[in-house]
């Protein structure tokens, strides 16, 4: 079985690859996680909070919950 860091780098990795392209809802990536490492629901949340908790992804709620990289404003740059 994967560690949590392993989930967590794989959802990371999922989101990156199809940033701009794809929304992924929390749902979408525990079943991924679940398919690539036979990962638990317990340990996807777990993932998936410390990636929100580190900023390496947001929540975005435009039309529906979806998880995103974090966008930089224009003035940021």
């Amino acid at each position: 079985m994967a560690s949590i860091e392993e989930i967590a780098e794989g959802m990371f990795k999922m989101v990156e690859a199809d940033a701009g392209k794809v929304r992924y809802k929390p749902r979408d990536l525990e079943k991924a996680m679940k398919k690539e490492f036979g990962a638990e629901k317990k340990d996807c949340k777990a993932a998936l909070k410390g990636l929100m908790d580190s900023g390496r992804l947001v929540y975005g709620y435009y039309g529906g919950v979806s998880i995103e990289l974090p966008h930089e404003e224009g003035s940021a740059k």
